[in-house]
């Protein structure tokens, strides 16, 4: 799956990466490392009125049809992720599938291996530091008790490829990985659902890079949104994937 994302660029440079602004009065800062499950606020990557934008929404989609606060915060953390598979065909997602399709960028994720008892912590980004170009979905779901609008989106995963089905050895699944054209054509509007399968699809492992990281990454009750968190780290447990 993917629950954790790390985004180590400036404001100025993602804006020119993934030719889109973000709106006036939004502002956003990097981070080395968020956790889905505290409901973050991430710069997503839109097609709207003939034009890209780039707009913070929080992970976790809330469904347009969800009624209340309570539901929506019952629904949220079973909608961090959207499985490919089966997006069409779950209601949380289908409306999102059809008509709103984003791009969330990252720099990298983590991911943990399990080996025995132990469970061992991994960053995998793309080579050459390139900016990881996740496939989404959002939603727009204003709260018919306050009116607040909240712009909220699921990362999309896919079976894992073969460098992922060692690190994440139980799920064995990955997020949906696009290169530049692939996140261009999941962004059209007249994308037809029969063609999907052409633009989601597990991402070639030549591709990424991974590497053991500290325990750090590990801690929720610590602060892991620190540099150390990406720093390397070798566990005697770990044999090697390369």
């Amino acid at each position: 799956m993917c629950f954790t994302l790390s985004l180590q660029v400036e404001k100025h440079k993602l804006e020119k990466l993934l030719s889109a602004k973000l709106d006036n009065g939004y502002h956003i800062e990097p981070f080395y490392f968020v956790s889905a499950f505290e409901y973050p606020w991430v710069p997503v990557k839109i097609f709207e009125n003939s034009g890209y934008r780039l707009i913070p929404m929080q992970w976790g989609l809330i469904p347009h049809f969800v009624k209340t606060h309570y539901h929506a915060q019952l629904i949220r953390s079973k909608t961090l992720n959207a499985r490919f598979e089966t997006l069409l065909e779950k209601p949380s997602f289908q409306k999102a599938a059809l008509c709103y399709r984003c791009i969330v960028p990252a720099s990298g994720f983590f991911e943990w291996q399990h080996t025995g008892s132990k469970k061992i912590p991994w960053f995998i980004s793309l080579k050459h530091d390139e900016l990881m170009l996740l496939a989404g979905i959002y939603s727009t779901w204003t709260n018919p008790e306050t009116g607040e609008i909240l712009n909220t989106f699921s990362i999309i995963t896919v079976p894992a490829n073969p460098l992922l089905e060692k690190i994440h050895n139980t799920k064995k699944r990955m997020p949906a990985m696009l290169q530049p054209h692939q996140a261009e054509a999941w962004l059209d509007p007249g994308l037809k659902t029969s063609e999907y399968a052409q633009v989601i699809k597990p991402i070639e492992q030549d591709l990424l890079t991974a590497y053991t990281v500290s325990p750090l990454v590990s801690n929720p009750n610590v602060n892991r949104n620190v540099p150390d968190v990406l720093k390397p780290y070798t566990y005697p447990e770990q044999t090697s994937l390369f």
